[in-house]
């Protein structure tokens, strides 16, 4: 039962290292990932939310009767 433990032990970290080189490998091709993918969009809605705020003030400032 033992030598079944350490060959499975052995395999998990034969796995564990062939993933951690792929990903070294992988992680440097200039792809653009996902999460940098969201915050462009993210950034982008923000922009977009402000500058509707600032039109509807603006609107709001010009509407405001003069005294």
């Amino acid at each position: 039962m033992l030598q079944i433990q350490v060959n499975l032990l052995t395999v998990w970290w034969a796995a564990g290292e062939a993933m951690h080189r792929r990903y070294d490998t992988d992680r440097d091709r200039g792809e653009i990932t996902a999460t940098t993918a969201l915050i462009v969009i993210l950034v982008i809605a923000a922009i977009a939310a402000g500058g509707i705020i600032a039109a509807k003030i603006t609107s709001n400032a010009n509407n405001v009767p003069e005294p």
